[in-house]
């Protein structure tokens, strides 16, 4: 990914969380999926996270090497 691609995906990153007002710091979460067939869960998955609510935004980038693992 180059530069300008990395600048555009964090364009719709925000800075102050739309759900508390909280700050938006990078930090990671956990990741679930629940298929017919069971649920996958991948722990420590690189996101933007709200320091009051807990509220997470996963990049793109991060989000298809996900859609790789759980399809």
């Amino acid at each position: 990914m180059t530069s300008k691609q990395k600048e555009n995906n964090m364009k719709h990153i925000p800075t102050k969380c739309p759900v508390c007002g909280g700050k938006v710091n990078a930090g990671t979460t956990t990741f679930t999926v629940d298929l017919t067939t069971g649920v996958i869960v991948v722990r420590n998955v690189p996101a933007w996270v709200c320091n009051q609510c807990g509220e997470d935004w996963i990049e793109d980038e991060v989000t298809a090497k996900l859609e790789v693992i759980t399809l």
